[in-house]
């Protein structure tokens, strides 16, 4: 019986006696911020910036030229707009584009 004492100890491994635990980092928190758009951080007038937009849009709309705002939306709002085909101005110039260059296929 001796033996199988023994033989279970030497067998042990040796563990380290303290365990390390990765760093981790305190919670962190940011300051509230009036902006739309994500681009939109390092500005300092943001809501004099978004409060003129805005009236230049509803004195547009009142006149019956409301049209979509692209800095009045968000990033993403902006992105399914045009992914969508929806913008106009956009629209307008590819369609100028096409037509100046239907052409110059047929000169080569």
């Amino acid at each position: 019986m001796s033996f199988l004492t023994s033989a279970r100890a030497s067998s042990r491994r040796l563990l380290p006696s303290s365990y390390s635990l990765p760093s981790t980092s305190a919670f962190h928190t940011n300051a509230p911020r009036c902006s739309l758009k994500e681009s939109d951080k390092n500005r300092d007038d943001l809501p004099d910036h978004y409060e003129s937009q805005k009236e230049q849009q509803l004195k547009s709309h009142k006149e019956g030229q409301g049209k979509w705002n692209p800095d009045l939306a968000s990033n993403s709002e902006a992105d399914v707009k045009a992914d969508r085909g929806e913008i106009d101005s956009v629209d307008k110039t590819f369609q100028e584009l096409q037509a100046k260059t239907k052409h110059v296929p047929k000169q080569k």
